[in-house]
């Protein structure tokens, strides 16, 4: 008789250690959201680019070269070496450092629009996230192209590794034209914008796109191959550019 209690204590401690299991088991859109959230950072850091803090300013047109004495239209490219051992070229990368310096120096935030949710899938995604990873013969499921829902984004969690970085949500912005055309009262950088990851199926590899524009026809994109590594973290394996505009 005083077995019976302790045996029926022994299995409801197996049930509640079984069902706290099942809890700490990631659904696949979990599993997927939990990889994005800790890749955000550092994507999001590598895809906002500041041509102003490019370590030398851009090359002249070949007009300002042939203004200053220097032969652009037989040989741009000669012309070009022959202007960077001048004075005038040792004042403007003296200038733009200078300019350069005071633009890392600033603590203003950063203000990008961002998607409420991610959604889609590229259709290329499985052959190349296959062709890519080809050395692990990965096998990737149809099934992710069926799913038509995706997550909304938690924007308490969208911290990048550029500290100005700051993000709204998309539908806090004007649509169309006025998107780019409207004064905004906050520091307004661009858009940015990624796909759904699709994962191998042993959710060790994956891929996702992402998009960075900084006006109408101002923008690039780019495939971004990642994977786990030895500790079981996400890494970024390769960025490929796709799009530019």
């Amino acid at each position: 008789m005083t077995k019976l209690p302790q045996i029926l204590i022994l299995i409801l401690i197996s049930v509640t250690f079984f069902n706290c299991e099942q809890k700490t088991e990631l659904t696949d859109l979990e599993f997927e959201q939990k990889a994005f959230y800790e890749l955000f950072p550092e994507l999001s850091d590598k895809m906002y680019n500041d041509i102003r803090l490019i370590p030398t300013p851009p090359p002249p047109p070949p007009n300002y070269l042939t203004e200053k004495g220097f032969d652009a239209k037989s040989d741009y490219n000669k012309a070009l070496e022959s202007w960077k051992k001048s004075d005038d070229y040792k004042n403007r990368l003296n200038e733009w450092e200078n300019r350069r310096d005071s633009i890392i120096n600033d603590t203003t935030e950063i203000y990008i629009a961002f998607p409420d949710s991610i959604n889609q899938f590229e259709k290329e995604d499985m052959s190349e996230l296959i062709n890519h990873f080809k050395n692990q013969k990965l096998v990737v499921d149809s099934k992710y192209f069926e799913l038509e829902s995706g997550f909304k984004v938690d924007f308490d969690k969208l911290k990048s590794d550029n500290k100005k970085l700051r993000f709204k949500p998309l539908s806090e912005f004007p649509e169309r034209r006025e998107f780019w055309t409207t004064k905004y009262d906050f520091n307004f950088q661009g858009s940015l914008s990624f796909t759904r990851i699709l994962f191998d199926k042993t959710k060790s590899f994956g891929v996702l796109n992402a998009g960075f524009t900084k006006g109408r026809l101002n923008g690039s994109g780019c495939r971004i191959f990642i994977k786990k590594d030895e500790k079981g973290n996400w890494i970024v394996e390769k960025i490929k550019g796709t799009w530019v505009s």
